[in-house]
C-alpha cells in the first residue's frame, strides 16, 4: 500500500517522547511504501523557525534531509527548555522519591503515558550505576543525561527517515478552484500546502491515501460544515485539522485521509 505522510507522522517517529511515537513506529515498520512532498520536508527540517512569517515557496534543490531547522529544531529546543519546568517541580516536593522524579519528568516534557516504564527504568538504572541517592541535584544530573540520549535518538531516527521515505514527484499544476476550496477550509496555510502535494500525487496516480495525526477539534453541523459561531456570535470552531476536513478533501482531491492512531494503533 502507498501512503502520503503528513509532517506529524515524521515527528512522531523521530522523537521517543512524542505522543504519536508508538503509532508512527508501527507505520514505519510496515511494508507499505511511504511518500512525502516538498511541503512536508520543508516543514519538518528546513523552515526557518526564527521567522514569524515565511513565504510558501521553496526550491526542491534547496531542501535537505540534513537540515536541522523547522519542526525538528523546535522540538529539540523544547527538550532543553523543559528542564526549567522539571526543576521547578522538583523544588516544590518536600519528600522526593523516584516515582515523584519520574512523574515530574513526564509532566515537564509532556511525554506519552506509555513511555513511563522506560523513563522510570532509565532513572532507576542510572541512579544505581552511579550509586546516587534520589536528590534534586542528582535528578537534574540524570535528566541532563536522558535529554542528551533523547537528542541522539532523534538524530538517528531522522537519518532513518531519509532512507525510508520516498520523495514524490514535484508538484505540478493543480486546479485553482481546488486550491481555493482547500485554503478556505483549513485553518493552517502549511496544512493546505501539504494537502496540495498529496493531491497532485493522487492526480498522477502515485497514491490515493494520506496519513495524518492532525485531527483538529472543530465542531461541525449535520451537513459537515464547520460551526464557526454559536447563537450568541462567539467563535466555537476550534482548529480545522486535516483529518477533521477529510470529507471535503476527499470530495475535491480523491484522497482518502486516514488518522494515524486509528489506522496503525
Amino acid at each position: 500500500m502507498r501512503y502520503y505522510l503528513d509532517t506529524n507522522c515524521l515527528m512522531g517517529y523521530t522523537f521517543f517522547h512524542d505522543w504519536w511515537h508508538s503509532d508512527a513506529r508501527r507505520l514505519f515498520d510496515s511494508d507499505n511504501t511511504l511518500y512525502i512532498g516538498d511541503a512536508v520536508l520543508f516543514e519538518y527540517c528546513n523552515r526557518d523557525v526564527t521567522k514569524d512569517e515565511y513565504e510558501m515557496e521553496w526550491d526542491r534543490s534547496e531542501l535537505s534531509w540534513t537540515a536541522e531547522d523547522g519542526s525538528f529544531k523546535m522540538k529539540m529546543t523544547e527538550l532543553w527548555d523543559s528542564r526549567f519546568h522539571f526543576e521547578d517541580e522538583l523544588l516544590e516536593e518536600d519528600d522526593l522519591d523516584l516515582p515523584t522524579v519520574v512523574e515530574a519528568f513526564m509532566d515537564a516534557y509532556d511525554i506519552r503515558d506509555s513511555a513511563e516504564p522506560a523513563i522510570h527504568r532509565y532513572f532507576d538504572e542510572k541512579l544505581d550505576q552511579l550509586d546516587l541517592a534520589v536528590t534534586v541535584e542528582n535528578a537534574r544530573k540524570i535528566q541532563k543525561m536522558l535529554v542528551e540520549d533523547l537528542e541522539e535518538y532523534a538524530k538517528e531516527r531522522k537519518e532513518e527517515l531519509r532512507r525510508r521515505v520516498e520523495m514524490g514527484p514535484k508538484r505540478g499544476d493543480i486546479p485553482e478552484t481546488r486550491m481555493d476550496t482547500i485554503k478556505r477550509e483549513l485553518s493552517d496555510e502549511m496544512d493546505a500546502e501539504v494537502v496540495f502535494d498529496a493531491s497532485y500525487m493522487c492526480d498522477e496516480g502515485v497514491l490515493e491515501r494520506m496519513v495524518t495525526g492532525d485531527k483538529g477539534d472543530a465542531l461541525r453541523d449535520e451537513d459537515g460544515n464547520v460551526i464557526r459561531y454559536d447563537d450568541t456570535g462567539d467563535p466555537v470552531c476550534g482548529n480545522v485539522g486535516i483529518y477533521n476536513s477529510r470529507e471535503l478533501i476527499d470530495s475535491v482531491t480523491g484522497l482518502t485521509v486516514l488518522y494515524l492512531r486509528d489506522e496503525f494503533a
